[in-house]
């Protein structure tokens, strides 16, 4: 009888078991699911967000989570969706450091409510999408990266332009982390390539707003008013000439009807996806051939995903991508 009963006690025990290491090791953690959801992983660091009027306090693993899906395709493999996390909280935590604030307002990312994130996805997706992205917050909370114990900025892009750009080459200072790697596999990358084309008519319109925006902040430092001017609004041709780029073909500047601009305010002002371009004259204006998308510093978003889909784990990710850095646990990090 007490075998029996021993029996059927192991047979109550196993679905226990089962479901307890599945907790230890399934990606698929919900909020508020047992000892591996979000909610058990808060880091005790609260942030103040406002929307719509209305504020509320949450936990810098709760606004990593509203944060992420904005910055990283949520069909990405589950490492590399890892990785963003960490790279998003260690970016969240140093800039509340430096800037001494908990004031969401201070910060420079976009919080996304969950009617947001809905909106981003689509209802038939939200649900799958959210749980992927809960699980890469919560299996990472608390982690950061450092570099002799402080919170590195931790850079990165959707696409590379075949490898990875120093910082040495982009801002013009070296920072050891940020060195160029190969990451060849970004040129099979659907944004690899992209393609701006402008009318003539289109160019000077662009030149024309950037002058009045330029005009505008001129005048609000001045405490004036000024009509600025608006330029030719029946161009043939505009005069655009690459001036000054860097070894891997990143403009440094241009100059457009006479004026000269950095490779960061022709992004800006001609909507590139980065400031590897260049140009070429087709019939009746001008086209941007832009390699890459975004700074092409720090991690390649795409690169990441392939390494990821290739059997690499986080930390060989991060360390391949950085040099010379190690994943910490924040409460262990040197300033808080």
């Amino acid at each position: 009888m007490k075998k029996c009963i021993l029996f059927l006690l192991g047979l109550m025990l196993i679905p226990c078991v089962l479901t307890l290491i599945f907790s230890l090791f399934s990606d698929n953690i919900q909020i508020g699911q047992g000892g591996n959801s979000l909610e058990n992983r808060h880091l005790g660091k609260e942030i103040l967000l406002e929307r719509n009027g209305l504020y509320k306090s949450m936990d810098v693993e709760e606004y990593v989570l509203g944060v992420l899906p904005g910055t990283i395709p949520a069909d990405y493999d589950r490492e590399t969706l890892k990785v963003q996390a960490i790279l998003i909280r260690t970016n969240i935590l140093k800039e509340m450091q430096e800037k001494n604030t908990g004031d969401a307002a201070d910060l420079s990312y976009q919080y996304l409510t969950v009617e947001e994130r809905i909106a981003l996805w689509g209802d038939r997706n939200y649900e799958n999408y959210e749980r992927r992205m809960e699980a890469a917050v919560a299996k990472t909370a608390g982690k950061v990266l450092v570099q002799g114990g402080e919170l590195i900025t931790a850079l990165y892009h959707e696409v590379s332009v075949g490898k990875t750009a120093s910082a040495q080459e982009i801002l013009g200072s070296d920072i050891s982390y940020l060195q160029s790697v190969d990451s060849s596999q970004d040129v099979e990358a659907k944004h690899y390539m992209n393609l701006v084309t402008y009318t003539w008519e289109e160019l000077q319109g662009r030149l024309d707003a950037a002058k009045q925006e330029q005009t505008a902040n001129a005048a609000d430092q001045a405490g004036t008013q000024e009509t600025p001017d608006s330029g030719n609004t029946d161009p043939e041709q505009i005069p655009i000439q690459i001036e000054e780029s860097t070894e891997h073909g990143f403009v440094k500047q241009i100059s457009v009807a006479g004026t000269s601009y950095t490779g960061e305010e022709a992004m800006r002002i001609f909507d590139l996806t980065s400031t590897n371009f260049y140009v070429e004259e087709i019939e009746g204006g001008i086209r941007f051939i832009c390699l890459g998308k975004g700074t092409c510093l720090g991690v390649s978003q795409y690169g990441a995903n392939c390494m990821a889909q290739k059997g690499k784990t986080l930390e060989e990710i991060l360390t391949y991508y950085y040099q010379g850095v190690s994943l910490a646990d924040y409460k262990n990090t040197t300033k808080k």
